[in-house]
């Protein structure tokens, strides 16, 4: 079991992965947009992160990078629906694993297995413990 934020504008797509994590025993907490993100994460233990990358407030790449900052070894999904640019970008920025909406049961569910279990550090970040 993990403690995942998921940040997504699209209240039907946090609703859908709700369903689907909540069903393999994970706690969630939910933003709408990075800056609720943010004030979410910084007050609470997250395992994982998983965002949408075009979000109001403050984009899910702007969220990545101020995460990353913050704790170089999160551990980040990146979404979104068409963009491969930004999706490489993410990676770039930090996020572990990205997913092109919409996704599987199965995809989903295989991103998050693989973030939390062989997350990396990007090269030159810290070994910090959280």
């Amino acid at each position: 079991m993990a403690h995942i934020l998921v940040a997504d504008w699209d209240e039907t797509d946090r609703v859908q992965m709700w369903k689907i994590l909540e069903e393999e025993g994970h706690e969630l907490l939910f933003a709408k947009d990075g800056k609720q993100a943010m004030e979410i994460w910084e007050k609470n233990p997250i395992d994982l992160v998983i965002t949408e990358l075009l979000m109001p407030e403050l984009s899910g790449l702007r969220l990545i990078r101020e995460l990353v900052d913050r704790e170089p070894r999160i551990r980040i999904i990146a979404i979104s629906l068409e963009d491969a640019d930004l999706l490489d970008l993410a990676e770039d920025f930090g996020a572990a694993k990205i997913l092109y909406k919409p996704f599987s049961q199965e995809a989903l569910l295989l991103a998050v297995e693989d973030a939390l279990r062989d997350f990396r550090p990007r090269r030159g970040d810290s070994w910090r413990e959280r």
